[in-house]
């Protein structure tokens, strides 16, 4: 399944969009990203990509799609890159969603 077209609508939209005030969400998912060394123009962009990842994971698609994506939208990231703000942005957003199988979504959470 590929998501490029809906990750790369959102960070489409995010640059039309009014800056929102940041919420502890946000500020926290902005310090996690700094601490892990991931660096970001604009974190309002950072900040929806990040929510973005935990909307496609809950319409059920795999973490590891997720992540080519992301790495596929961001050239400059490697896919060990990728898989850290993927993972990140999990445990901010939506960490009932973080992988605990190599299917890239949590058995505990995936609807079946």
């Amino acid at each position: 399944m590929r998501v490029l077209p809906l990750l790369a609508s959102a960070v489409a939209l995010v640059g039309m969009a009014i800056p929102a005030h940041a919420d502890s969400d946000d500020d926290a998912f902005l310090a996690a990203l700094n601490k892990a060394g991931i660096t970001y123009q604009n974190p309002d962009r950072a900040i929806k990509a990040g929510q973005k990842v935990c909307d496609l994971a809950n319409s059920g698609t795999t973490q590891l799609d997720i992540v080519r994506d992301v790495h596929e939208l961001n050239p400059a990231f490697t896919t060990a890159k990728a898989a850290l703000f993927v993972q990140t942005a999990a445990s901010v957003y939506c960490p009932e969603r973080l992988s605990t199988d190599d299917g890239g979504t949590n058995p505990n959470t995936a609807a079946g």
